[in-house]
């Protein structure tokens, strides 16, 4: 179970950071679907469009921050809970 928790941890951030950087990169603009049809890179071209996918990266990014700290304090060894009897 931690591997499978690590590994959607580092899903997020992989994807998150895929998202923030591809559409500022070169290769953004040589796609089959840009070339294919215009109308596709008229929108993917408009910058409102590529910061809007940037800013859902960003997003995967703290969701990925928020998993890991989440999963650091439920998978902390430590002492189990103490009950008290009379």
């Amino acid at each position: 179970m931690r591997l499978f928790n690590v590994l959607y941890i580092v899903l997020w951030l992989m994807m998150g950071m895929m998202l923030l950087l591809s559409p500022w990169l070169f290769p953004w603009g040589e796609n089959y679907f840009f070339l294919r049809y215009s109308w596709v890179q008229t929108v993917a071209g408009n910058y409102y469009v590529r910061g809007a996918i940037s800013g859902v990266g960003v997003a995967d990014i703290a969701l990925g921050f928020w998993e890991a700290v989440r999963f650091a304090r439920h998978e902390r060894p430590g002492p189990g809970p103490t009950t008290l009897r009379s």
